[in-house]
This record gives structure tokens, C-alpha cells and sequence, in this order.
């Protein structure tokens, strides 16, 4: 198993929640005044829900290595994992069930 994979199973799916969140915000502020967020936070939601999902099936494959380290990674990678596809899931929902935005 390479690396790479290692490492994107770890932090992969903490880095997709992370460029949701900033992204989703952005979107928001930036759309705000046309209101038509909605299908560009919908987009941003499901790629980041791709690159979490990835990154724990990276993990699982790192599962049954022999290496101590490389196991210890993966699983920590797939829990992980579940926890922030979670996070990007609320988030998204969280994002959608705004009303639209008035200006103050």
C-alpha cells in the first residue's frame, strides 16, 4: 500500500470537511444577495462527501497490513472517516435550511 494512500485515508476526509466548511461559507456570503446558493451548496456537499467516502475506503485497504503503524493509521483513518462524512452531511443540511438571506 502506498504512502499516499495511507495518509489520504487519515486526513482525507478531515480535509474535505474543512474545504466544505470554507466553501459552503464562501458560497453563502458571495450568493447572498441572488439567493441561488442552494445548488452550488449541494455541489460543494456531495464532493466533499465523495472525498471522505474515498478516503475511508483508502483506509479500509490499509486495514489488513501487517505494519503496526500503517493498521494503526487505517483504522483510526476509517473512524475518522464516518465522523466527518457525518460532519459534511449536517453541514450541508445545516447550509440548506437557511432561509434566504436578507440584508441588515
Amino acid at each position: 500500500m502506498s504512502r499516499f494512500l495511507v495518509w489520504y485515508g487519515f486526513f482525507g476526509a478531515a480535509g474535505a470537511w474543512s474545504a466544505q466548511l470554507v466553501a459552503g461559507y464562501g458560497l453563502e456570503e458571495a450568493l447572498c444577495p441572488g439567493g441561488e446558493s442552494a445548488p452550488w451548496i449541494v455541489a460543494v456537499t456531495l464532493a466533499a462527501g465523495l472525498v471522505a467516502a474515498g478516503s475511508i475506503g483508502a483506509a479500509y485497504r490499509g486495514r489488513r497490513t501487517p505494519a503496526g503503524t500503517v493498521q494503526f493509521l487505517s483504522v483510526v483513518g476509517m473512524l475518522a472517516g464516518l465522523f466527518f462524512l457525518l460532519l459534511i452531511a449536517l453541514g450541508g443540511l445545516q447550509l440548506l435550511s437557511l432561509e434566504s438571506c436578507d440584508q441588515g
